[in-house]
Formats: C-alpha cells, sequence, structure tokens
C-alpha cells in the first residue's frame, strides 16, 4: 500500500474473522481508493481491491466484507460504511440497487410471473413433446404395462356378451396399425366413468361397453378407437406423464429407468385431461385413418355428438376420465367439415 491510502481512507468500526480462531478481531477499517487496511490489537492486514468484494446492504444482517485469501469482515454500521464507500466512488451492483427501488422490483416480478406463464404455456409442452418421443419403447411399454394394472383395478369386468366382445375386437384390429408394435383393447364396464374410451402408453386401448352400445355402427366405434390410436402414435399420455413429472424424465432418458415417471403416473391417469391441440391431433389422426380405410367419417362425428351429451354431468374420482374429451363442438365441425 502506497501513503495515499492513508490520506484518502477513511475509517470503519469492524470484526475480522480470520478462519483460524472462532473469535472475531475487533478492528478499524481504513478505506480508500486502493483498497482496505485492517488495523487492530496485534493485528495489521491490507487488500487492495482486486478480490475484495462487499455484499449488498440488507435490513437488519451486518455487510460483510470478503477478501481474496478468504477471511472476511462483518460491519455493523452499513451507514458508516457506505458514506465511506461512497467518498472513493464505490457502487452496489446494478441488481442490488435494483433490489432498493420498488418500481424495478414490481417490473421484475411481472417480468418473472410472465416468463413462469409461457413456460408452462408454450416451454414445458414443447419440452414434453421432445421428451416423450425420445423415451425408448422398452420404457414406454413398461409405463403402459403398469397403467394398464392401475386401470383394471378401477373397472368391473364387462357385461357385454363374448360375442359382442369379440366384434368390437375385429373393429380394433381392422383399424389398428399393423407395423410391428402391439396394440390391445380392453373392454370393461365403464359403472360410473359411463361411455367412454382412453388409450395408454404402448399401445393399450380401453374401452366401456356403455360407448359400444352408445355406438350407431362399427365406423362410429372405429372412429372413436382411432382417436384413441391417434393419442398413442403422438404420444400424449407420456407427455402428460413427463409433464407433471419433469424431474423423472432425466433419469428416464439417462438411465432408461421408469422408477421416475411411474412415481406421478397414478397422479396423472386420475386426472387425465388432454388439450384442445392433443384432441385435434387425434382427430386428425382417426380422418385419416379412416379415409385410408374407406371409411365414412358422418358416424364417428355423430358419435361424439352423443358423447358429449352423455358427459354433460359433472363427476369427480375416477370419472374424471371424461374430461379427456371436453367440448367438442368445434371438433365436430371438423370432422364434418373434412368428409362425409
Amino acid at each position: 500500500m502506497t501513503s495515499e491510502l492513508a490520506v484518502a481512507a477513511r475509517q470503519v468500526t469492524a470484526r475480522y474473522h480470520d478462519g483460524l480462531v472462532a473469535r472475531p478481531h475487533p478492528v478499524d477499517l481504513k478505506i480508500g481508493p486502493d483498497g482496505i487496511e485492517l488495523h487492530g490489537e496485534g493485528l495489521e492486514r491490507e487488500y487492495g481491491w482486486n478480490g475484495t468484494h462487499v455484499s449488498e446492504r440488507l435490513r437488519s444482517a451486518p455487510r460483510l466484507v470478503h477478501f481474496a485469501d478468504g477471511t472476511f469482515c462483518e460491519v455493523a454500521d452499513d451507514d458508516a460504511l457506505e458514506a465511506q464507500l461512497a467518498s472513493i466512488g464505490y457502487r452496489d451492483s446494478w441488481v442490488a440497487r435494483s433490489q432498493r427501488r420498488w418500481n424495478y422490483v414490481l417490473g421484475a416480478t411481472v417480468l418473472l410471473l410472465a416468463a413462469i406463464w409461457a413456460g408452462y404455456r408454450w416451454v414445458l409442452p414443447a419440452a414434453a413433446d421432445f421428451a416423450a418421443r425420445r423415451v425408448p419403447s422398452t420404457v414406454e411399454a413398461g409405463i403402459g404395462a403398469r397403467a394398464t394394472k392401475i386401470v383394471e383395478g378401477q373397472f368391473a369386468p364387462s357385461r357385454l356378451t363374448q360375442e359382442r366382445r369379440d366384434h368390437v375386437r375385429q373393429v380394433f384390429d381392422s383399424i389398428a396399425p399393423h407395423d410391428g408394435r402391439t396394440f390391445a383393447l380392453v373392454v370393461r364396464s365403464g359403472g360410473q366413468v359411463g361411455a367412454n374410451a382412453f388409450a395408454l402408453p404402448g399401445g393399450t386401448v380401453f374401452v366401456t361397453d356403455e360407448l359400444v352400445e352408445l355406438a350407431p355402427d362399427d365406423d362410429a366405434l372405429a372412429g372413436v378407437l382411432a382417436h384413441e390410436i391417434g393419442h398413442v402414435e403422438n404420444r400424449h399420455l407420456m407427455r402428460q406423464i413427463i409433464s407433471s413429472t419433469v424431474v423423472g424424465v432425466v433419469s428416464t432418458l439417462i438411465a432408461s429407468d421408469a422408477s421416475g415417471l411411474m412415481a406421478g403416473l397414478p397422479a396423472t391417469l386420475a386426472n387425465l385431461s388432454y388439450s384442445r391441440d392433443m384432441e385435434r391431433q387425434a382427430d386428425q389422426y382417426a380422418v385419416d385413418r379412416l379415409k385410408r380405410k374407406g371409411i365414412p367419417l358422418g358416424s364417428f362425428a355423430s358419435l361424439l355428438e352423443q358423447l358429449q351429451s352423455s358427459h354433460a354431468a359433472q363427476v369427480t374420482g375416477w370419472a374424471s376420465y371424461l374430461a379427456t374429451h371436453p367440448d367438442t363442438a368445434d371438433r365436430i365441425a371438423a370432422i364434418r367439415a373434412a368428409g362425409p
């Protein structure tokens, strides 16, 4: 240090922690443009500004001055320290200064809330879609098997005749892709859920007795089943699971271990609700599939209208599967517009 430091310095009382003993040393700080001098009983230290950091000012906590060698000082008199720092032109970072201005804090809060909303609205769905399409098929099959066990426990066996169930499976087989993957149909009594169908990861589709009985013909049934296969093809349920278990997907992608996603599976199934974009994607898949098979679209649209009416009543618990098919007016119009 030069004599200029002593001339320009100003004195502040502090407690110095040297890291060697627990008890701090009372010292006086002389703050100058070139650095800080510490003077105490049997203690003389000099520190340049390079490597020295002054903590931001808080309402009640003492201010800390950290030095390059890991030692630091506690300063209880904020005003004295602030005045001496100001005298040599020292300024807090812009972040620290902004935190003391209410209009900056309000602006930052608004921006944070906007960022959170944007992340929830756009970033999380896009990230979930990206991750879902990269989950290994073996992992998805394992999740699907677990999901099937959970769902089967919530439904009673089908009351349809074996002949009727076999016929429904024939309709399903006629509309399902035959590309080496395993698609399976499970027929169950709907109970509180009523007329409904839903798909699980890996290719298992559930359909209730009530929906089978509500369908006016095989064309309508094929349309609904193709819609559910569309959810499988687009991995919509995997995206929902990933969105609700963001941490779990990381371990799944790294280690091909489904345990992280399995943890959130029951809650996701019990509160399953697809977005309108997902429903439109599944509808488009069904329309394309039916056209490819030469099946008219009218019966499919009519069945959706009947499903909308049958699901008008509010339900709770596992019957929230009804939420997988929200207001369908626009969807029905789009299907009718796509062809006869």
